[in-house]
């Protein structure tokens, strides 16, 4: 058995982090957006539901569909962090144009995106490439 030093785990977290940003968001395209009362962003999407929960949902509401729809409101900086999303621009610099636009800290900046990527990701509405 080999021991990890402390300069091979830094080594490949630092490569791991620069593939990650190297990575294309794309935008997951059965996700509507709609505008609410006051014009703010929120996306649509769909949702399977437990099949253990899907025998009471049938009974409140009489439909036979196992999908049901979610919605995800976005504050003023979710909203410009998903209009960058194109499926041309890497990670890293729709952190750079985060920075810039926000004047924020690139600590900052990284943490927050990747942190609302990681978000969108597990929900279904983006996948990374």
């Amino acid at each position: 058995m080999t021991k990890k030093t402390k300069n091979t785990t830094q080594a490949g977290a630092t490569h791991s982090r620069h593939h990650a940003l190297d990575c294309v968001p794309v935008r997951n395209p059965q996700v509507k957006e709609e505008a609410n009362k006051k014009g703010e962003l929120r996306l649509v999407y769909q949702v399977q539901v437990r099949p253990w929960f899907q025998g009471v949902l049938k009974k409140i509401t009489r439909q036979e569909s196992s999908l049901i729809n979610r919605t995800l409101q976005l504050d003023p900086l979710g909203e410009s962090v998903w209009r960058m999303i194109d499926g041309e621009q890497s990670v890293r610099k729709i952190i750079d144009e985060f920075q810039t636009t926000h004047q924020l800290t690139r600590r900052e900046t990284e943490v927050s995106v990747t942190t609302f990527f990681k978000e969108l990701g597990k929900r279904g509405l983006i996948a990374m490439k």
